[in-house]
């Protein structure tokens, strides 16, 4: 999860790069990739974490709650960096000469703003994994690594 999360933020970084000039092949595919892999790697373990512990009559309740906190969080998450993309185009178009070009730039500035609010969430989150999401002194011991499980430091 720490490498997927790390893997998400320099992916955003790297999107933070864009300008007028920018080719799809060279300065974006290769942060969608890099993205993709990296959320592979933070979804599908993040969800069994989440549900570490659960006994196995509260399973379904709690599978419920981590969708549902997942597409919460996606559409808030969404309205926030919109918002922030809009304000940052908002500003630059006031702060400048208006004409077809400084629209252009607006929204290149817009993005590369809303992909430096995403990269430091990310960093955010890939710190908290990497600080609180352990493996138990009883997991470690294990005599297989499949039955070892990371779960949250108290």
């Amino acid at each position: 999860m720490s490498v997927g999360g790390l893997l998400g933020t320099a992916a955003m970084i790297w999107l933070t790069r864009l300008d007028l000039q920018s080719d799809y092949v060279v300065d974006i595919l290769p942060a969608f990739v890099a993205m993709s892999f990296g959320m592979g790697l933070v979804f599908v373990p993040l969800s069994s974490v989440a549900l570490t512990g659960v006994a196995n009559h509260d399973a379904g309740v709690a599978s419920a709650l981590v969708n549902t906190t997942q597409q919460v969080g996606g559409s808030l998450g969404t309205a926030l960096l919109n918002t922030i993309f809009t304000t940052a185009v908002t500003g630059y178009l006031t702060s400048h000469a208006a004409s077809p070009l400084i629209e252009a730039e607006a929204a290149i500035h817009g993005y590369n703003v809303a992909f430096t609010a995403s990269a430091v969430l990310l960093g955010v989150a890939a710190l908290l994994v990497i600080l609180f999401i352990r493996r138990t002194p009883a997991d470690v011991n294990s005599t297989s690594d499949q039955e070892q499980v990371p779960v949250l430091v108290h």
